[in-house]
């Protein structure tokens, strides 16, 4: 199979690389796009069933310590508006909701959409709950840290392939529900944060000062790691991957994608970094081009790089890192087994920085091979957010 491959940007470091590349193609599993496309569907045959046209999107409500419901109602408005649906503040019907996790048979995050009117009284005649099984959006979604590569020597031992797959396949649904039912994580140091004591990725916060970077201490907080992150404070992000294979990561702040504000087009659709076997790389900031990013920025609500996109904020801030088999050529890594199977504070966008990014060219597989989250408390956000885009 043919797969095609975008140049992308190599980050500094140690020397950390970006590199986009379209995915293999894999079996479907429904994720959360496919889930809000149910949703949307329902409200439209609604609205039109009952004259309406405009609605709007309130809370999605959640585990305390997800702060996912900022990514599920941004993704539904933007899919509400490209259906042609209106959105209004004070429209006189509401889409609000909850999530939360469930493990059988396989884990899952399921999403329960109502319908409110004015009166606050829900409308018996709209209720939605669909189920999202995508790995990596179930990860994402609970921002579980989790370490799910697959044991290729086991399954290299194995006498039927599809057999071999099928029961990693087994293992990594078994221990992703563990880990969400019982979160942990594994401490490297003091301040790199992995998702077991064997797992070859990690993730570092480090403070900027100029040009010196502190690496910011980690506390264990029932399970989840937790750094304190004060207003005003700059900060950096840094991915080791001491594996014998290169890496793809999606990295994400308070559920934005660290490429959402690139001005390259692709980088911003693939939304990856690549770092190479045994490096490590920082990412500098909100990517903008190869040479120039938007410092990760300690500031108020209104100021966020999350409120810029008009979101929901929440009192707890996420960084996450998602880990994916990369490579070149048509040697597929044996990590990507199960990709071949199934075919208040908030972080803002502070000033630019110069960064010294490379493009490369790589394949990206789909299997999840570790996710890695880190959280910072964010205060009460005030009551005013504003409505300007983001910064050129």
């Amino acid at each position: 199979m043919t797969r095609k491959r975008i140049a992308a940007p190599i980050l500094p470091v140690v020397m950390f690389l970006m590199a986009a590349s379209v995915m293999p193609a894999t079996a479907a599993a429904k994720d959360l796009d496919d889930a809000l496309d149910n949703i949307v569907e329902k409200v439209q045959t609604y609205l039109s069933t009952h004259g309406d046209r405009t609605v709007s999107v309130g809370t999605f409500s959640g585990p305390p310590s997800s702060s996912a419901g900022i990514r599920i109602k941004a993704a539904l408005t933007a899919r509400l508006k490209k259906s042609d649906v209106q959105i209004g503040k004070l429209a006189r019907l509401e889409i609000r909701g909850s999530f939360s996790s469930a493990a059988d048979p396989t884990p899952t995050v399921q999403i329960k959409a109502e319908m409110v009117d004015q009166t606050g009284s829900t409308l018996g005649q709209f209720r939605e709950r669909v189920s999202v099984d995508s790995v990596e959006d179930v990860v994402n979604l609970l921002g579980t840290t989790t370490d799910l590569a697959p044991n290729t020597s086991t399954a290299n031992a194995a006498a039927d392939a599809a057999q071999s797959r099928d029961e990693t396949i087994q293992q990594r649904d078994k221990q992703l529900a563990a880990d969400i039912a019982e979160p942990s994580f594994a401490l490297v140091g003091t301040t790199a944060v992995a998702a077991a004591d064997s797992s070859p990725y990690r993730v570092e916060i480090l403070l900027r000062d100029g040009d010196s970077l502190t690496p910011v201490p980690v506390e264990d907080f029932a399970g989840f790691a937790l750094v304190s992150l004060s207003k005003g404070q700059e900060y950096v992000v840094r991915l080791h991957n001491a594996s014998a294979i290169d890496v793809g990561v999606k990295l994400t702040v308070d559920g934005v994608n660290t490429f959402e504000f690139s001005e390259n087009a692709g980088f911003r659709n693939l939304g990856i970094w690549m770092v190479p076997a045994g490096q490590a790389g920082t990412v500098d900031g909100w990517h903008v081009t190869n040479n120039r990013s938007l410092k990760f920025l300690i500031t108020d609500v209104p100021d966020s790089a999350i409120a810029t996109l008009q979101q929901e904020t929440t009192a707890i801030g996420t960084i996450s890192a998602s880990f994916f088999p990369a490579w070149t050529g048509d040697d597929i890594p044996e990590e990507e087994l199960i990709g071949k199977a199934k075919g208040d504070i908030g972080t803002g966008l502070g000033a630019k920085v110069a960064s010294a990014y490379e493009s490369v060219a790589r394949h990206f597989g789909k299997t999840l091979l570790a996710a890695v989250s880190v959280r910072y408390e964010k205060p009460d956000p005030p009551v005013d957010l504003p409505t300007e885009a983001a910064p050129n």
